[in-house]
């Protein structure tokens, strides 16, 4: 499978027809909502975020979201980021928890745990190794595995840009292997993903442009990965969040109730024991 990419689906039409929609996403895998979140909810977590960078000295004072630049993602401290952007007043607005369950059909419950991005331009450099390989959510997060994706763009992305990929179908055959890939790590530790023969020649990557107010929500097992910002002239942000969202009936595991800044101080439970390569029942 190589890195060329179809656009995704609109799936924004289907919102109000729950058959088109369920049939939509047991084939693909994935929907992408057009504009189907409040535009000023996501601008104030834009906001916030600058707020974060610029008090924590990554960004001059009279930065502008349109003007942003920062020197490095990993020279921001991320735990002290969490501080400054208040994402669960984005994902738990009675707006957006309408949206989600029109995705789900039933009552929802939001994670606790959400991952916040402020990627800068790495054009001319080599590949950063905070990037995601082709992975499944589902290897590093459960017991229970029907809980969906939810990504959304804080700043417009582009090609150049770059944001999520995913692999259109790839989660009709279920968990697939992950291995260590040295290239890709976090908090000091190489992370796993899937090897490129685990793919068949019809599973093609997906990626579009998003504006914010966008959403794309993706199956447990859907394989994605990360496209790096290459912007130039200009260099732009790629600024996003993501969490995840499930039934509201289903078990909570560790990391549905953990917040990230809790969970990432713990390397023996949640996704951080699948990182560090102590996996725990804990999940």
């Amino acid at each position: 499978m190589t890195d060329t990419f179809s656009d995704y689906v609109d799936c924004t039409p289907l919102l109000d027809d729950r058959e088109a929609l369920d049939r939509f996403y047991d084939e693909h895998g994935y929907l992408y909502l057009r504009g189907a979140l409040d535009r000023e909810l996501v601008r104030t977590a834009a906001e916030q975020m600058l707020e974060g960078l610029i008090a924590l000295g990554h960004a001059a004072p009279g930065t502008t979201l349109d003007t942003l630049t920062i020197e490095s993602f990993e020279a921001v401290d991320e735990v002290a980021m969490h501080d400054y952007v208040k994402y669960d007043d984005l994902w738990n607005h009675p707006s957006t928890h309408k949206v989600w369950e029109k995705v789900f059909g039933e009552p929802v419950f939001v994670f606790k745990s959400t991952t916040i991005r402020y990627y800068p331009s790495a054009a001319g450099r080599p590949e950063p190794s905070f990037l995601t390989p082709l992975h499944q959510d589902g290897f590093y997060i459960g017991p229970n595995k029907d809980f969906r994706t939810a990504w959304v763009p804080l700043l417009p992305t582009s090609r150049s840009i770059g944001g999520v990929a995913v692999a259109d179908g790839s989660h009709k055959k279920g968990p697939r292997e992950h291995v260590l890939t040295e290239n890709f790590r976090r908090f000091g530790h190489p992370v796993r993903g899937i090897p490129a023969e685990e793919f068949g020649p019809d599973e093609h990557l997906l990626f579009s442009p998003m504006e914010p107010g966008d959403v794309i929500v993706f199956h447990a097992f859907m394989c994605h990965k990360s496209i790096p910002n290459v912007s130039v002239d200009p260099a732009g942000m790629r600024m996003s969040m993501d969490t995840r969202v499930q039934p509201a009936s289903s078990h909570r595991g560790f990391n549905a109730l953990t917040p990230w800044t809790e969970s990432a101080k713990d390397p023996s439970k949640g996704i951080m024991s699948k990182i560090t390569g102590t996996p725990t029942t804990t999940e």
